[in-house]
């Protein structure tokens, strides 16, 4: 095989294995403005639509670092097919699910697949380009993640306006062929040659945990809601235990006393409690309060998306010199701003006055996404990337579950979602203050240092 060969077919890969992380993303946020639409066919409150994308995002949380375990055991190239199989099967049956509850079982399914092509694609990226090439394939690894994070919300509105919910779904099922094909021709095999221990226990215990937690929040009324609190913190303080003694966590906690690291988790925690806290109240409230069509909301929603992907790309550039960690806290400082204005935007029903806000809650979104992940990888030995990206993107999938039930526990305590949605904003304001307070005082250390070298 010729060089250019060899190029070609590596680039061809990584198209292939773009596609696939592509699909990931946007099924994470596009189901958020087809909720109102699922909720009409299948006759139930807008409340519980919400499992759509909390049992999604338990399912990412669980199984993200495990999948790294699995990928070095089975196969990296393998383990990507697994996955894209499960991905295609559970979006098929997502499709055509005419009862609330399948849908919700086939989207946990999806999730499972989706942990691997998220945890799979950049392992594959690592050992297909060489150091001289990594930071532009994963760029492009990145952007793709990122339109499908941003397109999604978008695509979901079209889907069901113009066509029907089930499509949003349907539609990954030739994207996922066309991946397959790509990556099985231009993808070598990789394996590591001593086989790692899975951590089935700390995989189930987190499993329970964050389903539990999301079901405590979520359900109201029921005497069944009373175990479920118990339910869910012995079985996450057995996970931290367990975690603590096991030989290969899922989480190895130790890390957390680096401020850097835990500066990067914290604003990536976060960024998911809030985008999924908007994304999943904002089409809520445009349905309900302003009577929009799932079409007009998912355009609506243009300004935040588009000002994601331009700062994203615009920072991305220049995060290395203006310093990761500045950028992360002045994109939580915007989120404040950005839900203030919202709050306020409540008050007037009128959509112009939430054009402002959305368009600060992009850029905030573009600021805080890559460098938290820049941050974590640094804070790091080289060694430890693999553990730097699978605990950053487990503990951004929990920021997202527990963003959702908190949304569900709070605005269901309110007689008209109007005055909910107001007062959650302005919560939200304040949580994220505090944590863009807590990264800007974590980060100081190594700030003095990069100014001192300077």
């Amino acid at each position: 095989m010729t060089d250019t060969s060899g190029k070609v077919r590596k680039y061809v890969g990584l198209t292939g294995i773009c596609i696939a992380s592509f699909l990931g993303c946007i099924d994470l946020t596009v189901v958020n403005t087809i909720l109102p639409a699922i909720g009409r066919d299948f006759s139930i409150p807008i409340q519980a639509t919400q499992w759509v994308t909390s049992i999604f995002m338990v399912a990412l949380s669980a199984f993200m670092v495990p999948v790294g375990t699995l990928a070095d055991n089975l196969g990296r190239k393998k383990l990507l097919t697994i996955g894209l199989a499960i991905f295609g099967v559970a979006s098929l049956f997502a499709g055509i699910a005419h009862q609330f509850w399948l849908l919700v079982l086939f989207r946990f399914v999806q999730g499972i697949g989706c942990a691997i092509l998220y945890t799979v694609s950049g392992a594959i990226v690592s050992y297909t380009f060489d150091e001289s090439e990594q930071g532009k394939a994963l760029g492009m690894l990145f952007g793709a993640n990122g339109i499908g994070l941003a397109l999604g919300p978008i695509v979901g509105g079209v889907f069901a306006g113009a066509l029907d919910w089930h499509v949003a779904f349907l539609i990954n099922i030739p994207f996922i062929a066309i991946s397959l094909v790509l990556c099985a021709w231009a993808i070598p095999e990789f394996r590591e040659a001593t086989a790692k221990r899975l951590d089935v226990a700390g995989c189930l215990l987190l499993v329970v945990g964050l389903t539990a937690l999301v079901s405590y929040l979520s359900i109201d009324g029921t005497s069944f809601r009373l175990w479920l609190l118990p339910v869910s913190i012995g079985s996450l303080a057995l996970f931290v235990r367990h975690e603590l003694n096991t030989r290969d966590p899922i989480v190895e906690f130790h890390f957390f006393r680096e401020a850097r690291f835990l500066s990067a988790l914290l604003a990536t925690f976060f960024l998911a409690f809030f985008y999924c806290i908007v994304l999943l109240t904002f089409p809520i409230f445009l349905s309900s309060q302003l009577g929009m069509g799932d079409i007009a909301i998912g355009l609506f929603l243009l300004p935040a998306t588009v000002t994601f992907s331009v700062a994203s790309s615009w920072i991305g550039s220049r995060s290395e010199r203006i310093g990761p960690s500045r950028i992360i806290v002045t994109g939580l400082f915007l989120f404040v701003v950005a839900a203030v204005l919202l709050a306020v935007a409540a008050t007037k029903l009128d959509a112009r006055w939430f054009l402002p806000p959305l368009v600060l809650f992009g850029i905030g979104w573009g600021a805080i996404l890559g460098p938290s992940t820049l941050v974590a990888l640094g804070a790091l030995p080289r060694e430890k990337a693999a553990v730097a990206m699978g605990t950053s993107w487990t503990v951004h999938n929990i920021g997202g579950a527990s963003g959702i039930a908190f949304a569900i526990f709070l605005t269901r305590h309110f007689d008209d979602f109007r005055s909910g949605y107001r007062t959650l904003m302005l919560a939200l304001a304040a949580i994220v203050m505090i944590v863009g307070v807590s990264c800007h005082m974590l980060a100081l250390p190594r700030a003095r240092v990069d100014g001192a070298a300077r």
